[in-house]
């Protein structure tokens, strides 16, 4: 549910924007705000996890999620667009405990020689929602009627229900010990810095990269960012209980497995841009591309099983390198062999090497990674830290890996936009050299 919901909204923003009669750039936030707070959020119910517990968050976050979501259906009876904002801004805070909370008590429970199975289990089930959130989408979308969207929010609520009622059955409530209460103030300012800096983030364009730094729409939010930073990291200093762990940053074990995160986030939502890549190719009709991205879904369902099963034998440093390089020749052979050959083999070939090494390099390795160099009891603060670094790569690359082909249309474009992927992957190889379980 977490993950499908990332892509669900996307088939029918326009129908939603015709609805309220809005244009792209109203229209656009009923994304943006859900990108927004689902980053900025993880980090305190990673930290209320610890403290509260694992079950009765992951609950809360399902019935904070089911609550977002029936907001969302009203607000078109109520025919109020601020409505669905608010809706979305409610579905981020419930979605973001949900995976980082269930990767930590997977991380934190299961033994350690079947923890990497189990750790490449929860990425394949987040992975492949991701993949299938538009598909989703678009198949409620076709049997209730675009008229009738309301509905693609409201299937959210029975599930979430039977959801709640069997984590309430079944989970156990494994919480260590850990005293303290939530730094509310810090938790408050945390949210507001980075939501400073992914705002500042988004509204940069590398097509146009001087003035675009100095435009006010980076400029205001990037000092307002470096401002509420200093502020934030004295406050920590001071905090009983500080929702940032700051010794991160001095541990080389987890600033080698942020930086890591940080890029294999530009590579998984590299997936994207594959059906404009594919389209191109192909010389497909626009909006045909995603049935390429199948190939990928199937290997981001059987890479991170098979590779946490590899985790458990060979430990993460050599699967997450082994995964990176695969998918490092997946980007190249769709760049040299696939891109200017209009070959449907060729494409699908390099798409199923991009997703085998994508499979094995998301999720599984880094959570392993972090949880490995922490304690058990900060282990979802410890993988929602992960979680937040990735989903800013996420948000910096497309901006990146867009203004590739914004330069330069065409063929040289798309090479060049994967040549960059395939360094993402690279820059990830050469940082993970240094990595060494503390």
């Amino acid at each position: 549910m977490g993950g499908l919901y990332v892509g669900m909204v996307a088939p029918v923003r326009l129908v939603i924007q015709e609805f309220f009669g809005l244009g792209d750039s109203v229209g656009i936030w009923m994304v943006n705000i859900y990108t927004l707070f689902y980053a900025a959020c993880i980090p305190v119910v990673g930290k209320l996890a610890d403290i509260r517990g694992r079950k009765p968050v992951f609950l809360a976050c399902l019935a904070t999620f089911a609550a977002g979501s029936l907001v969302c259906g009203l607000s078109q009876m109520a025919c109020s667009f601020e409505l669905l904002l608010a809706g979305r801004l409610v579905q981020a805070v419930g979605a973001c405990g949900i995976i980082p909370v269930a990767n930590a008590e997977i991380g934190a429970s299961f033994p350690q020689e079947k923890k990497g199975m189990a750790l490449g289990i929860a990425a394949a089930v987040a992975g492949i929602s991701n993949v299938l959130g538009s598909a989703v989408g678009s198949l409620v979308m076709g049997i209730v009627g675009n008229e009738h969207w309301a509905a693609l929010f409201f299937v959210a609520l029975p599930i979430c229900a039977a959801l709640i009622a069997a984590g309430a059955a079944c989970l156990p409530n494994r919480t260590e010990e850990n005293q303290g209460a939530l730094d509310i103030p810090g938790s408050v300012l945390m949210v507001v810095t980075i939501l400073l800096l992914l705002f500042a983030l988004q509204n940069i364009d590398v097509s146009d990269l001087g003035a675009s730094l100095t435009s006010p729409n980076v400029l205001a939010p990037a000092l307002g960012f470096v401002v509420a930073l200093v502020v934030f990291i004295a406050m920590e200093h001071r905090a009983a209980s500080p929702v940032f762990h700051l010794e991160y940053l001095s541990n080389r074990p987890i600033v080698v497995t942020m930086v890591v995160s940080f890029f294999v986030g530009g590579v998984v939502i590299t997936m994207t841009l594959i059906p404009e890549v594919a389209e191109f190719i192909m010389s497909a009709p626009t909006g045909s591309g995603g049935l390429y991205i199948l190939p990928v879904g199937i290997m981001t369902m059987v890479g991170p099983p098979l590779g946490g099963k590899l985790i458990d034998k060979f430990g993460p440093k050599p699967v997450l390198m082994g995964g990176l390089a695969v998918a490092a020749l997946g980007f190249c052979m769709l760049a040299f062999a696939s891109l200017n050959s209009g070959n449907a083999v060729l494409l699908i070939a390099g798409l199923l090497v991009m997703g085998l090494g994508m499979g094995f390099a998301m999720g599984a390795p880094t959570n392993y990674m972090i949880l490995e160099n922490t304690s058990p009891a900060e282990s979802g603060s410890a993988i929602a830290t992960i979680a937040l670094v990735r989903q800013i790569g996420t948000t910096v690359a497309p901006a990146i890996l867009l203004g590739f082909v914004s330069a330069m249309p065409g063929a040289q474009g798309f090479f060049n936009m994967l040549l960059c992927a395939a360094m993402f992957c690279v820059l990830s190889l050469a940082c993970m050299v240094f990595y060494k379980k503390h």
